[in-house]
């Protein structure tokens, strides 16, 4: 049995059953990568900080930071565990949402579709593409774990997703405690840091 320890709440919880299902089906990938993918300056699929997601929609409603009618998105969603996990927990919700990833590595999104898709009831918007080709004004909450691994490349691409999304909305990032690599959020001013528990969140001014 998979457990997490929700540390916000002190506690041990057993993860939602089609999560465990999900994760042993990303598991079962076997394909091998590009290899001026594995090379090059973005992250291969990875799996995020799971305990550190627990009960997140949740408690960024508590602090009403959310909207009545949310559209999240995953920014390099790899084989889409977390983003999943999100979906899940919006199911328990009495709010609105919509669910969008985008991945350009097509290695990744076939097999999203020949294995994983049935799991979201067609609740999923998959988009092959580029991230930073990608507008991102009609979402309020922008997820990510840090996509380039070159600082130039990740604060372009911040730069870019605050720039482009509204006032009040969210980035949330799961590298580093939600500071990400090299602290380029820390540097944007139109964001401001929020501290929720023991992550960082990103609201815009």
């Amino acid at each position: 049995m998979i457990t997490f320890t929700d540390r916000s709440q002190s506690e041990e919880i057993e993860p939602h059953p089609d999560l465990i299902l999900y994760f042993q089906e990303t598991q079962k990938f076997d394909s091998k990568l590009p290899d001026d993918f594995v090379n090059g300056n973005e992250h291969h699929n990875i799996v995020s900080n799971i305990e550190q997601n627990i009960f997140l929609l949740n408690r960024l409603n508590e602090r009403k930071l959310l909207n009545q009618n949310n559209h999240m998105i995953d920014c390099g969603i790899g084989l889409g565990f977390t983003l999943f996990d999100f979906y899940l927990q919006s199911l328990d919700m009495d709010k609105s949402f919509t669910f969008t990833g985008i991945e350009k590595q097509k290695i990744y999104t076939k097999y999203i579709k020949s294995n994983l898709l049935d799991f979201w009831n067609n609740e999923l918007l998959l988009i092959e593409d580029d991230i930073m080709n990608h507008n991102y004004k009609k979402y309020n909450i922008v997820y990510s774990y840090t996509p380039y691994r070159s600082e130039k490349n990740l604060r372009e691409f911040y730069n870019k997703v605050s720039d482009e999304i509204e006032s009040g909305s969210l980035i949330i990032e799961n590298a580093n405690s939600g500071l990400g690599h090299f602290d380029i959020l820390t540097n944007i001013d139109s964001l401001e840091r929020l501290e929720i528990d023991d992550i960082n969140i990103f609201i815009k001014r």
